[in-house]
Parts: C-alpha cells; sequence; structure tokens
C-alpha cells in the first residue's frame, strides 16, 4: 500500500478510508489535506475545492466573522 503522507491529515483516514483510494484527493498528494479544506483552495493544483456535503453554517459564520475582524475580507 502506499499511504500519502497527507492521509494522515484526512477526516476520512482509518474511518471509511485506509490511505489506498487512487481517486482520493490526498492520495499521493504532499499538501495538507486538514489545510486545503478549512481554505477552500488546493495549493498543489492551485484550484479553488468545490467540497460536497452539508455546509456548517455556523463554522462558515465564525470563519466570515473572523476574516472581518481580521480585515482580511
Amino acid at each position: 500500500m502506499v499511504l500519502a503522507e497527507n492521509c494522515k491529515h484526512c477526516p476520512e483516514y482509518q474511518k471509511s478510508c485506509e490511505g489506498n483510494d487512487p481517486s482520493c484527493l490526498c492520495y499521493r498528494c504532499p499538501r495538507n489535506l486538514g489545510q486545503c479544506i478549512t481554505v477552500k483552495y488546493c495549493r498543489e493544483t492551485e484550484s479553488v475545492l468545490e467540497l460536497a456535503g452539508s455546509i456548517d453554517m455556523e463554522r462558515e459564520y465564525m470563519i466570515e466573522r473572523y476574516y472581518k475582524t481580521k480585515n482580511m475580507e
């Protein structure tokens, strides 16, 4: 099994994935998937991530408030 260094940062690792899915974003990727998910941007491909799934609106509002207080809009 080839385990990407990034797999240990993946929220699905050892829950529903053992690091052997070649179609996974973090398979053989040197970047930190946790960071990519947070900023919704992949530094490896230099592209915006379109992440499917339910949106935690409270988390989104928290991030928005953080950026507003830091004048990072």
